[in-house]
């Protein structure tokens, strides 16, 4: 392509104009369209945001920083990662970017604990992002 570009009026205006459709194949939109198993539109909140090096870090460190909440589907631009913003439902890809298919989780709880330590009584709140369909 580079060499298609030295001399523009005469390869790529000119005889052979049909190389341009190799840079229009090239040319998608960084994107994130969540599915669900059946292949129907999820409108799910994600955080978009500055993507981080975790390689090599112990535990589960974040990999976004700097993020914004916002409903599928969303537009990525370059350096911008997502992650969904709730446990409700797994992602059966690792790479959230593109078309991405989601399943329900399992081990999803309504309630979540307002403590951090699960010892003796525990007080339950309910979990806002919980919806019965």
């Amino acid at each position: 392509m580079l060499h298609a570009c030295l001399d523009i009026k005469a390869i790529m205006l000119g005889k052979y104009h049909y190389v341009l459709y190799f840079l229009i194949l090239a040319m998608q939109p960084r994107m994130l369209w969540i599915v669900d198993e059946n292949i129907k539109p999820l409108s799910l909140c994600v955080c978009v945001g500055q993507a981080v090096n975790v390689v090599g870090q112990a535990g589960h460190p974040k990999t976004i920083t700097g993020f914004q909440t916002h409903y599928t589907p969303v537009l990525l631009s370059a350096g911008d990662k997502a992650k969904l913003a709730t446990e409700k439902y797994l992602p059966l890809s690792p790479i959230l970017e593109g078309f991405v298919n989601l399943k329900e989780n399992p081990d999803y709880t309504k309630y979540l604990p307002l403590s951090p330590i699960l010892e003796g009584f525990v007080n339950l709140k309910e979990n806002p992002d919980y919806t019965k369909e």
